[in-house]
């Protein structure tokens, strides 16, 4: 008895068939391609000039830091969890995530004169990558703010509105669910 070769299109069929398998067990599921893509953009990341502040009195340079930080929105949230070291810096624990899974990092930060500084960038799940934020205070509630959004934090404060919100962290105490956040003036969340 003598077995029949298979034709090109069975052949051609049987490979793409097995490329298909080999792919469903080898590419990542999307929790772990998001950690992956964050992770990427934290150690990725290159620092440019740190925006200042053109009203100064917003520095909260008393603020108590250790204690957890958060931003909560629709379909995302970050995380900031400061202790104080014996040597007066903090160490953090950083998470972030959304519909599609998230991260965590760990980095150690200095203060000084109201500027945090982390010894590692860290990337939220919205587009937002820093390692630098000021502690303010707003209305005599303290707040974390990104470096990176003070241009558009103090434009969206001297507005009036309540859109400065969406760009910081708060204590967990009084954290900005979703109730009362402000929608991304980007149209993001």
């Amino acid at each position: 008895m003598r077995l029949r070769r298979s034709t090109i299109i069975e052949s051609l069929t049987m490979i793409a068939v097995l490329a298909i398998l080999a792919g469903l067990i080898f590419i990542p599921d999307s929790a772990t391609s998001t950690r992956r893509s964050l992770e990427r953009r934290a150690r990725n990341w290159k620092p440019s000039s740190v925006p200042t502040f053109t009203d100064p009195s917003l520095i909260a340079t008393d603020i108590a830091l250790s204690g957890e930080w958060t931003t909560r929105r629709r379909l995302n949230h970050t995380t900031f969890k400061f202790a104080k070291r014996a040597d007066g810096k903090y160490d953090v624990q950083f998470s972030t995530s959304g519909c599609f899974g998230g991260c965590e990092l760990t980095r150690i930060a200095e203060i000084s004169d109201g500027a945090i500084m982390l010894d590692g960038a860290v990337a939220e799940y919205v587009s937002r990558t820093y390692d630098i934020l000021y502690s303010i205070r707003v209305d005599n509630i303290e707040y974390l703010l990104p470096a990176e959004s003070v241009p558009d934090f103090e434009r969206d404060l001297a507005s009036g509105s309540d859109d400065w919100k969406w760009y910081v962290h708060t204590r967990r105490a009084q954290s900005n669910e979703q109730s009362d956040a402000p929608k991304s003036p980007n149209g993001a969340f």
